[in-house]
């Protein structure tokens, strides 16, 4: 049987490993005999459309890892049943399937870790002001990070703010990390122009100093909050001032009254 490999690390290594412990989303060693094939299938086509049902499984698996939305996979039942081919042939720790996955992976390149003060480097790449090497659009495009010194980001997808709390450290790097992106929109942004290790590690050290910055202050992670209540605050006492200029306008031209005069002298 031809095991998806590629299909695993394409569309599920971003958030899961398989008997290496938990990332953005559960291990998923054993998953295979855990749930039925039914389940599985349901699960990963559409997660929330299981939640929203009222399973009871995957409304404690969304609140467990705190509720990070899967995506929706767009895939037929024959890739799906092949990717949990793969994960239950490597759950059984086979020496197929070791041998397969050795093979696949004596030519990943380590990280380099993240040097002190890296952060600043990372923030740089995250705003926009040092561009990728490989020409990716910059994170702030679409993600907000609210610290003290950094203007609001994009808001088109989520705050990462608190990536790191939320989604684990190596959680956060996987996520991000080499091709096999998790959101549909990353794909698209980032098809072909994958981050490197180094800026992988530099924007991980910003995310990580911008959620230690949140808990050390919280007031910090609601910046973006204030400074949207008070415009809008500004905008309805600007109305409200031109509301009562325009009161004390003249109400009607300046010939209203000479000829209401003349019409009522005929």
């Amino acid at each position: 049987m031809k095991y998806s490999l590629l299909d695993f690390k394409q569309v599920c290594a971003a958030c899961h490993t398989i008997g290496k412990g938990r990332l953005v989303g559960p291990d998923l060693v054993g998953v295979t005999e855990r749930r039925s094939e039914d389940w599985l299938l349901k699960f990963i086509k559409s997660s929330q459309s299981l939640v929203k049902s009222g399973d009871k499984t995957a409304d404690s698996l969304f609140k467990a890892f705190n509720s990070v939305i899967m995506p929706d996979q767009a895939m037929d039942d024959a890739k799906i049943k092949d990717i949990l081919a793969y994960i239950t042939n490597q759950s059984g720790g086979s020496s197929t399937t070791t041998a397969v996955a050795t093979e696949n992976t004596e030519t990943t390149t380590e990280v380099v870790p993240v040097e002190p003060g890296r952060w600043e480097v990372g923030q740089d790449l995250f705003v926009g002001k040092v561009r990728f090497d490989n020409g990716g659009p910059a994170c702030n495009s679409c993600h907000n990070v609210s610290i003290n010194g950094y203007i609001s980001g994009g808001a088109l997808a989520k705050d990462l703010t608190q990536a790191v709390s939320r989604l684990t450290g190596d959680g956060a790097k996987a996520f991000f990390a080499g091709t096999s992106l998790p959101m549909p929109q990353m794909q698209k942004s980032y098809a072909g122009r994958a981050l490197t290790d180094q800026e992988v590690n530099d924007i991980l050290a910003f995310l990580t100093y911008a959620d230690e910055q949140a808990k050390t202050n919280p007031s910090d992670s609601i910046v973006g909050t204030r400074m949207l209540v008070g415009g809008i605050l500004g905008v309805v006492a600007l109305l409200a001032l031109f509301t009562f200029i325009w009161i004390r306008r003249k109400k009607q031209t300046v010939n209203y009254s000479i000829f209401e005069r003349q019409i009522h002298s005929n």
